[in-house]
């Protein structure tokens, strides 16, 4: 049977972080149980639609799906566990805060086969993640830590941001010695980025504070990638390290061009060739789900031309590359022969190689990688 990814999205968070502009927003208890109601109707309607898959990731993100209340996780992946064929040996990740995890909550993933967690750091200090407006501290970032593996979990990944104003190298390298002294198997690097409309976005231009300079920033990374490399911690994709064995599957879909389902608001899905999203406005969700009418946003069927310049922009953010023969083979297209020159100069710059038939950004590559994909996709 073909394979899909669940992407399962939770809307609600306590506070919006000053530099987040996703779809999230806090909501009374009312509302989100409103919408865990109408979020397993969605799940029924759409498995109809998915009888000939097997579901071997699920992926509960947002938002902050662990400040939902006792009960909803489990109640959410009951249905998905009725209504789609899911693998035992199915991945399955929920996005965590960590003032927001309590033991009860560990004991309902637990029930609920949950086997990844995804807990957000941001920032190893007290006074850099009340800058950027996260809720918890590091003393509860290091109890949920501590409580997880008391609860069993095993594969535990921490997001950490690096760039965020007024941040030194110095705290970045407090951050990694701590999190390699948890003991952590996967750690993700996010760059910040400022996105017009947040309050960080505003800060910025009112001179209230600025980011470090972009040599700072590279600085930053580079000691993130070394570090944790030397920790047996792999760059697997150009944000995201982890020990073998513990990479992200369900992330690696979106990477690699594999097929997913997105259920709930704003979830963009992948299959068969097209892509598409669910509506981002709360109220005409609640409706159309209520109304068996789910309607599908910015919808298109990608061309020859939009898969190839995919698999080039995606792959090439993994460290694994392009492999050039399955290209050739999908595509009906010799990268190497078409992009000769761009290659060659790319390769003469140490910015990516060739090996065992896969094309791959260097340490350097990773540093330019959108003007390495520009170079290969005009």
């Amino acid at each position: 049977m073909k394979k899909i990814g669940l992407y399962i999205h939770i809307p609600f968070c306590e506070k919006k972080c000053d530099y987040c502009n996703f779809v999230s927003f806090c909501k009374p208890i009312e509302s989100k149980l409103q919408y865990i109601d109408c979020l397993i109707k969605e799940i029924t309607m759409q498995s109809v639609k998915f009888e000939d898959y097997e579901v071997d990731t699920i992926f509960i993100g947002g938002g902050t799906p662990s400040c939902l209340p006792a009960g909803a996780i489990n109640k959410i992946l009951n249905a998905v566990y009725r209504n789609f064929k899911v693998l035992t040996s199915a991945e399955i990740t929920i996005e965590c805060n960590p003032n927001s995890l309590t033991f009860q909550k560990f004991q309902e993933y637990r029930k609920a086969r949950i086997n990844r967690l995804s807990i957000g750091l941001q920032a190893y200090g007290n006074k850099l993640l009340k800058l950027v407006g996260r809720l918890h501290t590091k003393k509860q970032f290091d109890d949920a830590i501590r409580h997880a593996k008391i609860m069993g979990f095993k594969n535990i990944s921490a997001d950490i941001i690096l760039g965020i104003p007024k941040q030194t190298l110095f705290d970045v390298k407090r951050e990694i010695k701590h999190l390699l002294k948890l003991g952590l198997n996967h750690i993700s690097a996010y760059g910040l980025i400022v996105e017009d409309g947040t309050k960080l976005s505003e800060n910025l231009k009112n001179g209230k504070y600025k980011l470090p300079s972009e040599k700072a920033q590279i600085k930053m990374y580079d000691y993130v990638a070394k570090t944790l490399k030397k920790h047996g911690i792999n760059r697997y994709e150009v944000s995201n390290f982890a020990k073998i064995g513990y990479e992200s599957r369900h992330n690696l879909k979106y990477w690699t061009n594999q097929e997913y389902l997105g259920l709930g608001l704003t979830a963009s899905s992948y299959v068969s060739g097209t892509r598409w999203k669910n509506t981002d406005n709360f109220d005409d969700y609640l409706l159309q789900v209520h109304n068996c009418k789910l309607e599908r946003y910015e919808e298109e069927t990608l061309s020859k031309e939009d898969l190839i310049e995919e698999r080039i922009m995606l792959a090439l953010r993994t460290s694994k590359g392009i492999d050039l023969e399955q290209f050739k083979k999908d595509f009906g297209y010799d990268l190497l022969q078409k992009k000769h020159s761009q290659i060659e100069a790319l390769k003469n710059g140490n910015f990516v190689e060739i090996l065992d038939g896969r094309l791959f950004c260097t340490d350097a590559g990773f540093k330019v990688l959108n003007q390495i994909i520009l170079n290969l996709v005009d």
